[in-house]
């Protein structure tokens, strides 16, 4: 048995183990390693299989009985009190933890991280339209429209919007950001996808989880 595991909550059940440590040294450099590199997620999962999700990460021992009140904090900044269902283990440090959500990508047929994204579609200097379409994040450089899908409406703008935020905190003025086309440009969107390959009812779709599981 370690003396020493870090540990993944999702919603405030244990999801899995990440780490296990004989020492408490290697277990909290290793923990504060995990929340130094958590800091660069900028677009997380709220949403798993159909459910808000908040995700925190935790370091535990058994080598004490003795725990100071730690407390699970929501988005919403509610506390709820850190308990075990393991008695041979207590909580050393709690914190929120960040797992990155990743979009689907029509042209490569893969799911891609924001950095992928923003690299591999934004990375140059010409001027792009970067809009919302249902679930979908859309971008448009000159007559060519690149398509990516969310989770579901909610997702696509907070998407938006954290890559809007990005751009100005950058100080780049290469994309026009519009959230919901016009009804006009909405079905010229749509005329374009559908010659491209893409399917009217995919497009039509608001999201693509539709059940809990």
């Amino acid at each position: 048995m370690s003396n020493f595991i870090i540990v993944l909550f999702k919603n405030r059940k244990k999801r899995k183990i990440i780490k296990r440590y004989s020492t408490e040294k290697k277990a909290t450099d290793f923990y504060k390693v995990l929340i130094n590199k958590n800091t660069k997620i900028l677009f997380d999962k709220k949403v798993e299989n159909a459910t808000p999700s908040s995700f925190h990460i935790a370091l535990l021992t058994n080598k004490t009985n003795v725990q100071d009140t730690l407390y699970f904090v929501d988005d919403m900044g509610r506390n709820n009190v850190a308990k075990l269902d393991n008695e041979n283990y207590v909580f050393l440090k709690i914190d929120n933890y960040k797992l990155e959500e990743k979009i689907y990508d029509y042209q490569s047929k893969t799911k891609i991280g924001f950095d992928e994204f923003l690299n591999t579609y934004c990375k140059n200097s010409e001027l792009k339209n970067i809009f919302t379409l249902n679930n979908k994040i859309c971008v448009q450089v000159n007559e060519e429209i690149s398509i990516f899908s969310t989770k579901e409406i909610e997702e696509c703008h907070r998407f938006l919007d954290i890559l809007e935020k990005l751009f100005y905190q950058n100080s780049r003025n290469d994309a026009i950001f519009v959230r919901d086309v016009s009804i006009t440009q909405r079905k010229w969107v749509y005329n374009v996808l559908t010659e491209k390959g893409h399917s009217k009812r995919n497009l039509y779709r608001h999201k693509t989880t539709f059940s809990k599981r």
